[in-house]
């Protein structure tokens, strides 16, 4: 049982690192570099699933089977990998100077504490044995292990085993559970341990990352009163369970993509925006925003719909208050992927790809 934990500690580790390593690759792309482990982590999450949509979602129309996913998609990993490390030799100076301040001085004891935070309620949030949402639950779950057992790509009921007619079209587009397939199927992991355990986990962390530098980004890089934020954050969340925080999808199902929306894409939105309010003529947060929302929607497809919602709410202020015709450019240009994906969600709503040829 040791063994297996540890194991499973492994498998988180290394999907933080594919994150890690995703997000140095995009931030050489950014117009000013911003020098954070947790940011490049956010950012990198994004990049790595929107790069999995893009394999995914032509493998899953043309009805490929899983291993074929699974080989392409170790193929893409490794060259990540190659890439970051070619990138990590190019930069080693300013990454070793960073890792190194966030473990030295006062930083050590912020570093422990957000680690200590972040490891508690993961623990504590895995053992909860509390659900209400059966069908989302079985869901995942069911289309995860049916697609994994079968060897195909989610061509399987996942509340009766049996096999489709014809592939869903309200989830033809999400990929997120495809990633869960393809990953069982490489690490050899059950999938409810991938999903309510190792998935679960990296949610609760990159939600408490996002917050941390929320948190940095209002008190100007404070580190002491961003981890205060941070826990009070968590505090509130503990002891809230209404309709106006997203506590009740992180405690309860803190590894299903409502919850990846609702706990990491939207607050992910807010923070780029509120560090381009701070200086709308850099396009770097811009563009951390445009690819926050490219990888969201293999993440969720209620993204579709929400995220239009939130950056108007964001964006058209911005540009009346300022009377920047930049800002709301760049407001329309983030619109697009939005439309792009509504538009590719009501054509496939109408076009059934059967999966008996």
């Amino acid at each position: 049982m040791f063994f297996q934990f540890i194991y499973f500690f492994l498998i988180f580790c290394t999907y933080l690192f594919f994150y890690y390593a995703a997000g140095t690759i995009a931030s050489e792309f950014l117009p000013s570099q911003t020098h954070s482990i947790l940011r490049t982590v956010i950012l990198g999450f994004f990049l790595y699933y929107f790069l999995f949509s893009l394999i995914a979602i032509p493998m899953k129309i043309t009805l490929q089977p899983l291993k074929l996913l699974s080989i392409t998609w170790s193929v893409i990993l490794l060259i990540i990998t190659g890439a970051f490390i070619f990138l990590n030799r190019k930069q080693r100076r300013t990454k070793a100077k960073l890792w190194h301040s966030a473990f030295k001085g006062k930083n050590k004891y912020t570093t422990f504490l957000l680690v200590c935070l972040i490891a508690a309620q993961a623990v504590f949030y895995s053992f909860n044995d509390e659900t209400y949402a059966i069908w989302d639950q079985s869901y995942y779950l069911g289309d995860t292990a049916s697609s994994l057992y079968t060897n195909t790509i989610s061509q399987y009921d996942p509340y009766t085993g049996r096999m489709l007619k014809y592939l869903n079209t309200e989830y033809l587009l999400e990929t997120y559970q495809n990633h869960s397939s393809v990953m069982c199927q490489l690490l050899g992991v059950h999938p409810m341990i991938e999903n309510l355990t190792i998935m679960s986990a990296i949610v609760i962390t990159l939600y408490y990352f996002i917050i941390f530098e929320m948190g940095q980004s209002l008190f100007s890089k404070n580190r002491e009163k961003s981890i205060i934020f941070t826990a009070f954050v968590s505090l509130l969340n503990y002891f809230s369970f209404n309709l106006f925080t997203a506590a009740e999808f992180l405690i309860i199902r803190s590894s299903e993509g409502k919850t990846i929306l609702a706990s990491i894409i939207i607050p992910a939105l807010l923070y780029f925006f509120l560090e381009t309010a701070k200086n709308p003529e850099d396009k770097t947060n811009w563009y951390c925003s445009f690819l926050t929302i490219l990888g969201s929607f293999g993440l969720n497809m209620s993204s579709i719909f929400m995220i239009p919602f939130e950056i108007s709410a964001f964006y058209i202020p911005l540009a009346l208050r300022r009377k920047s015709m930049s800002a709301a450019v760049r407001y329309l240009v983030l619109m697009l992927p939005c439309l792009v994906a509504i538009g590719l969600y009501l054509l496939t709503k109408n076009i059934f790809i059967y999966t008996r040829k």
